[in-house]
């Protein structure tokens, strides 16, 4: 009897310590997103980012809001979308490359509507290259390559939707 008693109150004390946890788990995560949207200042034709910074996009730490991923159905792309998205991801990031020859990132229906919007190639600490907005097609290639590379988008209240791949 003693020993289902002590069995009882101990299962009573793992309820309690996980309750705690998931509590201060969602505090922790309330608290510390404070990413809030950034509204387009610049007009409805000007796509140029205003408050994020290149340092920004290269760090990739800002997180962002409200973009949406989908598979294709006739094809293997993913296509990432959104309505009013704020902030920096990275779409994909290349596996450390001893050496290439040729790397081709293709970007393809990179249409913008609304917000501040720019598609980027980091490598290391810099942006190597910025892929345009409104293109139908865009294939950059990164010769004799070594090392990885990351495909990074930014945005501040921007309403896009683009598809890409990596061959």
């Amino acid at each position: 009897m003693k020993i289902l008693e002590k069995m009882k109150t101990l299962k009573d004390k793992i309820f309690i310590v996980v309750i705690v946890i998931v509590v201060a788990a969602g505090a922790v995560s309330l608290f510390t997103s404070d990413l809030e949207h950034i509204e387009d200042t610049n007009g409805p034709d000007n796509y140029a980012l205003q408050t994020i910074t290149d340092a920004d996009i290269i760090r990739c730490e800002m997180g962002c809001l409200n973009l949406r991923e989908s598979e294709g159905l006739l094809s293997d792309t993913i296509t990432y979308s959104s309505h009013k998205f704020t902030g920096v991801t990275e779409l994909y990031r290349s596996d450390n490359i001893i050496f290439s020859t040729g790397v081709s990132v293709t970007v393809n229906h990179a249409a913008v509507e609304a917000g501040n919007f720019r598609i980027v190639l980091v490598h290391e600490d810099q942006i190597i290259h910025e892929f345009a907005l409104n293109e139908l097609s865009q294939t950059h290639i990164l010769e004799d390559f070594k090392g990885t590379f990351s495909l990074v988008i930014a945005g501040e209240s921007a309403d896009f939707s683009l598809d890409f791949y990596v061959y």
